[in-house]
């Protein structure tokens, strides 16, 4: 009788214990968000709540009511880390059984001996995250401009045409013997590289300048050979020592008496010219004057090129020419190149250096056909 009534209070007093640690935890487990609103423990405590179950002494429960108890680590759910709740008894508790509520009991938020830190909050308010600092637009670089178009590049200078071995076709008086100053300019044109054929005026045609590179009307053909325009149509450098010859082309508007008597010089007016070959001023062309010669001339056009004229009148031109599709002041159009030379009749012999290279030059130059 005594045994049962010390069981009965045994068991009253588990009951009353029982019923203790079960509003204790129901309380924890209430606070538990509160303790998350609140600023948690330093990052170094993890110092776990005891609970008052562990603080008092385990008593001692008889033999055959024992194994009647459930056992509450058998029915209570392990956390996932695998350590035991907080309500749960301590490890090495095992006298004591867990009541057949306990295993419905909630775990606690924090597991027994976990270390691991709560994060800990910014101790001053968050301040809104500056907005990323804009860079100044890229500066574009300035258009590249077009590279300015270069000049077109000069015409290549053409090759001077050589004499060597040049067809020339030299008209001059019918005589027999040639007159001497005829001898004489084919001579020298036979020196320069030219190979010469002589024609006699009165069989002289426009049919017979074909095939040639270059003619020569000598001062000894009879003018009225060259009435007509016979040379109107000739696409061939020509060179008159006749100013008739100019003057029926168009080429000079006068056609007699067209030579200075008694002169010896002439006045250079275009130095730098290639003909005047760096004479410049008046130049003695004549070793001596008379009464019978001189120095012959024809009033050009405005197209003509003018490189020495009559002393005191520069309207009266002793060296000109008319280059290729040049127009004369009558309208006509030159086919070729055609110059004229100042020479009048035996002048061969009274010539001056000066005058021999002033004539060498305009054979070149014509034959250039420019």
């Amino acid at each position: 009788m005594v045994k049962r009534f010390l069981v009965f209070l045994i068991a009253a007093f588990m009951a009353l214990s029982l019923f203790a640690c079960s509003s204790g935890n129901t309380e924890q487990t209430a606070s538990t968000p509160k303790v998350e609103e609140a600023a948690p423990s330093p990052a170094g405590s993890n110092t776990a709540p005891a609970t008052t179950e562990q603080a008092k002494p385990a008593e001692p429960a008889p033999s055959q009511d024992a194994s009647k108890a459930p056992d509450a680590s058998a029915q209570a759910p392990s956390p996932a880390n695998g350590s035991s709740a907080s309500g749960a008894p301590a490890a090495g508790d095992t006298s004591k059984p867990a009541p057949a509520g306990e295993a419905s009991k909630p775990a606690s938020a924090e597991p027994s001996g976990s270390k691991t830190p709560a994060p800990e909050p910014s101790k001053s308010n968050p301040q809104p995250a500056a907005p990323p600092k804009q860079e100044p637009p890229a500066q574009q670089p300035p258009a590249q401009q077009p590279a300015p178009a270069k000049p077109d590049p000069a015409p290549a200078a053409k090759p001077e045409i050589s004499p060597q071995g040049k067809k020339l076709l030299f008209v001059g008086r019918d005589q027999d013997p040639l007159p001497a100053e005829d001898q004489a300019i084919m001579d020298r044109l036979k020196k320069m590289g030219f190979s010469v054929t002589h024609s006699i005026d009165r069989e002289f045609t426009a049919d017979a300048t074909k095939g040639y590179d270059m003619i020569y009307i000598s001062q000894t053909m009879n003018s009225k050979f060259l009435k007509g325009g016979v040379m109107k149509d000739v696409a061939i450098p020509t060179l008159y020592v006749k100013n008739h010859g100019m003057f029926y082309l168009g080429l000079s508007s006068v056609e007699e008496n067209t030579t200075v008597k008694k002169s010896k010089t002439i006045e250079i007016v275009d130095a730098s010219h290639k003909i005047a070959a760096g004479l410049s001023g008046t130049v003695d062309v004549y070793k001596e004057i008379g009464d019978n010669f001189g120095v012959s001339y024809g009033v050009p056009g405005k197209e003509a090129k003018v490189v020495a004229t009559v002393p005191g009148d520069k309207t009266k031109a002793a060296l000109y020419y008319y280059d290729k599709g040049a127009k004369a002041d009558n309208g006509y159009v030159t086919k070729a190149r055609v110059s004229f030379y100042y020479w009048s009749n035996g002048m061969h012999e009274n010539s001056t250096d000066a005058g021999w290279k002033l004539w060498d030059n305009i054979v070149l130059w014509t034959l250039q056909n420019g």
